[in-house]
């Protein structure tokens, strides 16, 4: 049986954090699924007079790409190179743009960034159908002031121009400053480089608990205490990390506050604590427990750990669990009907429904901003990501014959979905467009991250 391609929203509402999937333990293979594999199609480009910008037409990055040019940026800065690396590879990792090849530009280097310093005609006679300058300068011996200036080059006009200013060191910083602008003049439409994942890693010897930037540097660890901790959750102010970790050698609830830097043991309930989500704008936590032996979901406190509700009381295995945006739902992964499918219920548990009934191993859902899909991870052989809407239409396949993908988490504007590949041979996250049809890697090194969680945006 074959299933249509699904498609997003045009304008996808924004919410107030993305969510990570976890992986059920467990269970059996699923049949072949035949399913649209979207990873397969690949993106076009936008020829420079055919851009439309402001008509939603350009609905999701990876669908057509837009040759961009980005000259280095004037301003004499020592900090332009790395400044100039961050910026190119934001907008590539974006999948809104193709970047042109500096050497084909006839502009002379150092070329004015404002209006009237430059001529359009050299734009446009390469095709280029948006240009991004950029301005960087040292200022007051500890500062770097950036502007950004963006036009349409087939339209002869500015899209729009912005300052930004940061103390000490911070062309990085910057860089994604800029490249978010350069995404929201263009599309209208917030980048995503001013949030970051907290994954687990397996780094040295031990799994513990970190945070690191969309584009994968600037990895900063959480937890110290050489054991195993997993599955780490944002919550919706992006201040706060709960876990599960074997450090008293159960697996116990922890919330690392990030402000301050305290670490506090929330609930330490015999048998399993895990798999927590964070309601979206109270501080609640809905996760697995099992007291009396059998995994259920209940929701906690996430200060005091006080129990507030059981929301699950099937014979089944429940786990897995994820607050939908507005905090109305929950969605989760159950064995109730003899395999692992994928349920959603209200959110005090009532009216369960299943949402899964192609394969017999369907787990760790997760919710898509707009509240109408869910992402989630299947077995065919391997573990891939999918999508589905909450009716059960529009089942896709994310991605196909590429080694494991799990832990799957959307991005606080719900255009990309991030998850854990094995497809290089060993773990890294890896970001898609929600159509699958933009993928790249976002950690280097020898690997070994899983269980990546996106943050809501977060201020800098």
């Amino acid at each position: 049986m074959s299933f249509p391609s699904g498609s997003a929203s045009p304008t996808p509402r924004v919410p107030r954090r993305g969510r990570r999937m976890r992986r059920w333990v467990g269970g059996a293979t699923l049949g072949p699924l035949a399913i649209v594999a979207a990873v397969s199609m690949q993106p076009s480009l936008v020829d420079a007079n055919e851009l439309k910008l402001y008509t939603g037409e350009l609905t999701y990055p990876g669908e057509r790409k837009m040759p961009i040019a980005l000259p280095k940026p004037v301003g004499g800065s020592g900090a332009v190179d790395e400044f100039y690396e961050v910026l190119e590879n934001d907008l590539r990792l974006s999948g809104w743009f193709e970047i042109m090849e500096p050497g084909s530009f006839l502009e002379p280097a150092g070329t004015g960034v404002r209006p009237g310093q430059f001529r359009y005609e050299d734009w446009d006679s390469l095709g280029t159908a948006i240009l991004g300058k950029a301005l960087l300068q040292s200022r007051n011996g500890n500062q770097l002031y950036a502007e950004a200036w963006v036009y349409d080059v087939a339209g002869a006009r500015r899209l729009g121009a912005r300052s930004f200013i940061a103390d000490g060191d911070h062309a990085r910083l910057l860089a994604h400053k800029v490249a978010n602008e350069i995404i929201y003049r263009v599309t209208l439409r917030d980048g995503p480089f001013n949030t970051r994942f907290a994954v687990s890693g397996s780094f040295s010897g031990s799994k513990e608990i970190y945070t690191v930037d969309f584009d994968g540097y600037g990895l900063t660890r959480i937890t110290r205490n050489g054991s195993i901790n997993i599955q780490p959750a944002w919550d919706h102010t992006g201040t706060k990390i709960a876990y599960t970790s074997y450090a008293a050698g159960n697996p116990d609830l922890y919330v690392a506050d990030l402000a301050g830097g305290q670490i506090t043991r929330v609930s330490a309930r015999n048998g399993i604590n895990s798999g927590a989500d964070w309601h979206p704008s109270r501080n609640l936590l809905a996760l697995t427990l099992s007291p009396g032996g059998n995994p259920d979901i209940y929701s906690l406190d996430g200060t005091t750990g006080r129990q507030m509700e059981r929301l699950t009381k099937d014979l089944g295995i429940d786990v897995g669990v994820s607050y939908s945006p507005d905090g109305s739902m929950i969605a989760f992964s159950s064995d109730r009907s003899e395999k692992p499918q994928i349920y959603v219920a209200n959110a005090d548990g009532s009216n369960p429904r299943r949402v899964t009934f192609m394969g017999n191993y369907n787990v760790d859902p997760a919710w898509h901003p707009d509240g109408d899909k869910l992402a989630f991870v299947g077995r065919d052989g391997n573990f891939d990501v999918l999508t589905i809407n909450l009716d059960g239409s529009e089942l896709t396949r994310i991605t196909q014959g590429q080694g494991d993908n799990e832990d799957p988490c959307f991005s606080p504007d719900g255009y990309y979905i991030a998850f854990s590949s094995t497809r290089t041979g060993q773990s890294h996250i890896f970001a898609s467009t929600i159509n699958g049809r933009h993928q790249v890697q976002l950690t280097r090194g020898k690997g070994g991250y899983s269980n990546p969680d996106w943050s809501p945006k977060l201020d800098w």
